[in-house]
């Protein structure tokens, strides 16, 4: 899923735990043609319960297909204009990660080597600290250290990576500068106590590159955010601000206001001329309690130095230069230059299949995208478009052309499409790889985890459905009406009779009045269709 912009912004940003799965696209909507003269017959009856989502107003304009098949054999038990494309939205993550499982593999690690460049005189370097990034997406967060990779979505709470659109968004556990901490130790444990000179960020592993969301950098400390935890003042007045992680490249300004209720309204921005200075605003309820917001950090390297300055400085190594300096790149050696008696330090990373499993749970845009580049990098180029290359290539053994999966990125930015016949062929193909059950271990569980851990929490499907949601919107700042261009639902399902299925199921051009309440809706009938399928089929 992609992420809203401007007004868009502002109209779903009260959205509650749906509004994660809500995005702005800039090309013209999915809202789908007739249906073409050989359109096959529709396959099944369509449950009663599908039937009632279906007929909702919300939907007279709309265009339901899907394909629900068995995952052995094949046979099609429900589908309907099931080989027409669509826009997959974050769906598309399936493909991206997929080919990131099978082309480096599922337990493959990545490692984040530190090198000591320059003249080494008893405990003092006289050079640099190079840290070079491996595009490990957590680097000790998220509990990593500890073998694990998670999110921090619940029923009620959003992942932090959609922590400035959604009031409900949670700081995932862990340390944030674990690995940071842990790097450190290595460089003051090989000798080094001073560093005459300065730390620098290595992050050539591949060319700069921007997605729909963003840049995409090969360094990440903390998902690259800043959580900032609002805390209403009693009786009224400034409210209170704390960050994670605790850190000196940033001063943070309340202006936030405390005010009757339970909402929060909050943005953080950087001072126009001070971009190290912070400001909160807007309004907390006094009754919301501790409410989290995020700043994106704009510099992934800079932030990673500072970061690692003064991870150092607790490890008891001083480093001459300003932690709060810019990343000097051009101080480090030719690429390829490092040498094995330079590297003094390194940290390796959680299994690729637990940071797959992470990003399938939280939809994490920007970690889909690093994926593309890591695909592009084993590819032997450092140019990301060049990851898509493998993700076609692996499709095609899936019997799924290169005209048939339309893909612009890793995330599944607009316009990627595809159709349900074409996803659930490349889901059966999935299970049968060697990697196929890392990817299932990590989608996300109806009810119960990741993006569709607030639907079906009352339905009798409940845990037998592990499925990738994807989300393309569009809200109109003058009247409020939201446009779904997409919203999709694709993976596994458990059938009353034991057998597995796979499925897709995807609505296009449904339309709200109300953002908030369409946000919540159409996820929560998305994933009820599904249900009704997997209630079923017996």
């Amino acid at each position: 899923m992609t992420r809203p912009r401007g007004s868009a912004v502002r109209l779903l940003a009260a959205a509650g735990a749906a509004a994660a799965l809500v995005a702005a696209c800039t090309s013209a909507p999915d809202t789908g043609d007739a249906a073409a003269p050989d359109t096959p017959a529709p396959v099944g009856t369509l449950p009663g319960a599908a039937q009632q989502i279906m007929d909702k107003p919300a939907y007279a304009g709309a265009r339901w297909i899907y394909q629900v098949a068995d995952k052995a054999t094949g046979e099609v038990l429900y589908s309907s204009r099931p080989d027409e494309l669509a826009f997959t939205a974050s769906t598309a993550k399936l493909f991206t990660i997929g080919a990131l499982l099978d082309s480096r593999g599922a337990d493959s690690t990545l490692t984040t080597p530190v090198y000591a460049v320059g003249a080494r005189t008893g405990d003092t370097l006289t050079g640099h600290l190079d840290l070079v990034a491996s595009g490990d997406l957590t680097l000790g967060g998220r509990e990593a250290a500890q073998g694990k990779a998670v999110d921090a979505t619940t029923a009620t709470t959003v992942d932090h990576v959609y922590g400035d659109i959604a009031p409900n968004g949670a700081r995932p556990a862990g340390d944030p500068l674990a690995g940071l901490d842990a790097l450190a130790a290595q460089v003051a444990a090989s000798g080094i106590r001073h560093v005459d000179g300065d730390a620098v960020i290595d992050t050539r592993l591949w060319q700069p590159y921007t997605a729909q969301e963003g840049p995409v950098p090969p360094i990440f400390v903390g998902d690259n955010l800043l959580d900032v935890t609002v805390t209403p003042a009693a009786g009224g007045g400034a409210a209170t601000l704390t960050t994670v992680p605790a850190t000196a490249a940033f001063r943070v300004d309340s202006q936030v206001r405390t005010v009757d209720g339970h909402d929060a309204a909050l943005e953080v921005d950087a001072d126009p001329h001070d971009p190290r200075l912070l400001h909160v605003t807007g309004t907390i309820g006094a009754d919301a309690g501790p409410m989290n917001t995020i700043y994106r950090i704009p510099d992934a390297a800079a932030w990673a130095r500072t970061l690692f300055i003064e991870a150092l400085g607790r490890a008891g190594v001083t480093v001459t230069a300003p932690a709060d300096g810019g990343n000097n790149a051009a101080a480090l050696p030719a690429p390829g230059a490092y040498t094995d008696t330079e590297r003094v330090a390194a940290y390796t990373s959680p299994p690729l299949s637990a940071l797959a499993g992470m990003v399938q749970r939280t939809s994490y845009n920007t970690g889909a995208n690093a994926f593309l580049c890591l695909l592009a990098v084993q590819a032997g180029s450092t140019d990301c478009t060049d990851g898509l290359d493998t993700v076609h290539a692996l499709a095609a053994k899936a019997d799924v052309p290169a005209d048939r999966l339309i893909l612009v990125d890793g995330q599944g930015g607009d316009p990627a499409s595809v159709s349900p016949a074409d996803m659930t062929r490349w889901l059966r193909f999935v299970d049968a790889q060697p990697w196929g059950t890392a990817l299932r271990d990590g989608l996300p569980v109806l009810g119960e985890s990741g993006t569709l851990a607030p639907n079906g929490l009352q339905s009798p499907a409940r845990g037998t459905i592990a499925a990738k949601t994807g989300t393309s919107a569009h809200g109109d700042p003058a009247t409020g009406a939201v446009l779904f261009n997409v919203q999709s639902l694709a993976g596994y399902m458990t059938a009353g009779d034991g057998r597995e299925l796979v499925f897709d199921v995807a609505v296009s051009g449904g339309v709200f009045d109300d953002p908030i309440g369409g946000v919540t809706q159409v996820g929560d009938d998305v994933a009820d269709v599904a249900a009704a399928f997997q209630q079923a089929a017996r």
